[in-house]
């Protein structure tokens, strides 16, 4: 094949093997993804950067197909493969670049996350079109895709001094130098810092001193994860690989030195993220970080590949991966709340006459998750960051995760599927973790999962 053809083609197995997954698992699993497709007809949700969901909003413009949204995010997976296959040709050979790619396409963790609207995807690809770019010596393209990584995740910010620094280090330290630095690199950042005052609106946070010693096991935690979630073969592979750059000292290699110092500083942020995750939020982060990790672990894998042995464990950890993808999107597909609401989603679709509108009783979030949010925020901001907080929360859908996910499923509409009682509703769906008002008549179906079930009445 003509080698100008295998970013192309990289891109098209990438989203071949998404489209696989989302076909065979039509239910929106994670609790993120549901918060922005109930709000998308929002662009900025409180602290949230905007470019993901002013994807999920322009595409809702033009259609209420979960799949479009869905589409969309398979083709920032495949974007993210293309990405790092150019990426990989800067530092290894063609056999070594593809290798790596198809484990990075296979990988059952970035797969999870590029099938349903998470951030970290997005991230990814244009952090990765943005190394490639510098790399090329196409500043400008460079310091378009990293704004385009920096307003997605917070962590993409710290791509920006590690590419000012370098380009810096290549011309000259002068105060115009570093004036054109930041403008080409942190052009993102400083506008949004303009715009709100700070890292983020106010009323919310994202950064916070660390609380006690504790966090530094956030680092072994995110360990864990890239442990957990990269198949064994790849996980020896990347061993391999690290020794590789050591014995040939490919270490030396600024352009390795400039990737490495990015992933240290990353992990020292992680130390610093206001948003800690239960049931220890001051040692525990959302498993989401490690995609960064994950992706740098893949990329050292490539370095062995050229090894004697290495193509049977790529091919050993390609077909792992996508094993333990069925696998993992089942597990979280068959959470009882996950499935019952899609469940109570198609049936409905199927039931619910022209004009009538169905009340679905669902239990909320835990009030007490909402008051520690606003004492953090009372601490940092006061009654006037308070209040700015209630007015974020007011101005978005917040309406029970169980409400959300059967909203998001169903072709009811907003307009006919309603979040709390109402007398002109035609049908009740009481979940059974929800104490319901008294609905008379026995239930006309009763669909069930796990220990929860959800009882459907017809009012006359």
């Amino acid at each position: 094949m003509n080698p100008r053809l295998d970013a192309p083609a990289v891109f098209l197995v990438g989203l071949a093997v998404r489209l696989v997954f989302i076909h065979l698992h039509p239910i929106i699993f994670g609790g993120d993804t549901v918060l922005r497709l109930a709000n998308k007809d929002h662009v900025l949700l409180a602290y949230q950067l905007p470019v993901l969901q002013a994807a999920i909003w322009t595409v809702s413009r033009f259609t209420d197909e979960l799949l479009a949204i869905r589409y969309l995010m398979a083709l920032s997976g495949a974007a993210a493969g293309a990405g790092f296959y150019l990426l990989s040709r800067h530092f290894l050979d063609r056999r070594g670049a593809l290798s790596a790619t198809l484990l990075l396409a296979t990988n059952p963790f970035l797969i999870q996350l590029s099938i349903v609207p998470y951030q970290e995807i997005p991230m990814l690809a244009a952090l990765l079109f943005a190394a490639h770019f510098y790399l090329r010596a196409r500043h400008a393209a460079a310091g378009v895709a990293l704004g385009v990584a920096c307003l997605t995740r917070y962590e993409a910010w710290i791509a920006c001094p590690v590419m000012a620094v370098a380009w810096l280090r290549e011309r000259g330290w002068s105060t115009r130098r570093i004036a054109q630095a930041l403008v080409l690199f942190g052009w993102a950042p400083l506008a949004w810092m303009l715009v709100h005052g700070g890292f983020s609106a106010g009323g919310t946070f994202v950064i916070e001193w660390p609380a006690s010693p504790e966090r530094v096991v956030r680092w072994a935690y995110l360990g864990w994860i890239v442990v957990k979630n990269t198949p064994p073969p790849v996980l020896l592979l990347a061993a391999l690989g690290t020794w590789c750059v050591w014995r040939d000292g490919l270490w030396r290699d600024r352009r390795l030195q400039a990737l490495a110092g990015f992933l240290a500083l990353l992990l020292i942020s992680i130390l610093f993220s206001a948003h800690g995750v239960s049931p220890d939020p001051e040692r525990f982060v959302a498993s989401r970080e490690a995609t960064l990790p994950i992706a740098a672990a893949v990329l050292l894998a490539g370095v062995a590949a050229r090894l004697r042995f290495g193509v049977v464990l790529v091919v050993a950890g390609a077909l792992w991966g996508l094993l333990d993808t069925q696998r993992f999107i089942v597990r979280d597909t068959s959470e009882p709340h996950v499935r019952l609401s899609y469940e109570l989603a198609r049936y409905l679709d199927g039931a619910v006459g022209a004009g009538q509108k169905v009340v679905v009783l669902a239990r909320p979030a835990p009030p007490e998750l909402v008051q520690s949010y606003l004492d953090k925020v009372r601490a940092r901001g006061g009654d006037a960051g308070v209040e700015q907080a209630r007015a974020h929360m007011a101005s978005m859908d917040i309406s029970p995760p169980d409400y959300q996910r059967t909203l998001i499923h169903s072709r009811l509409g907003r307009a006919r599927l309603l979040p709390s009682p109402e007398a002109g509703a035609d049908w009740i769906a009481a979940w059974s973790d929800y104490e319901p008002e008294q609905a008379g008549d026995a239930p006309v179906k009763v669909l069930k999962a796990g220990s929860l079930s959800v009882s459907l009445y017809r009012r006359r």
